[in-house]
């Protein structure tokens, strides 16, 4: 496999800041060095997904928080990317909804019960940057 270039690992840091913020993106950043098979996965192959544009960010960003909550997996991330694009908790919790109704209610349960734990992970992170806490 072709090592990951300066450009990839620069790409990967613009998108991880265009879809989470400056602050949690810029945290997220760290990511990139957990190894090779991370690098390929957000330095190449995330970047195509995300920058595409026939469907606007704050969609993708709820369907990702459907699509993990279908999964049973960890939708922290996505909450905390909604915050930053302006997507309402009313929103989040409105497509929880669908994905209960969808996929079963047990994991739109678990999955709401991290709509709360995103958005204290969020504060949390302005309280140790030193920035206002925000309401949401």
């Amino acid at each position: 496999m072709q090592p990951i270039t300066d450009e990839e690992l620069e790409r990967a840091r613009r998108m991880f800041r265009r879809v989470f913020g400056d602050d949690y993106g810029g945290e997220l950043c760290a990511q990139l060095g957990e190894g090779e098979f991370n690098q390929v996965l957000m330095c190449r192959i995330a970047p195509q997904v995300w920058e595409a544009d026939a469907v606007p960010l704050p969609s993708k960003i709820l369907c990702a928080i459907v699509l993990l909550a279908a999964a049973h997996q960890d939708c922290r991330y996505f909450i905390r990317a909604a915050i930053h694009h302006g997507i309402s908790r009313r929103q989040v919790e409105e497509v929880l909804l669908l994905a209960g109704l969808e996929s079963g209610f047990p994991a739109a349960g678990t999955a709401r019960r991290a709509v709360e734990q995103g958005y204290q992970d969020h504060l949390g992170m302005l309280a140790r940057l030193g920035k206002p806490r925000m309401d949401w």
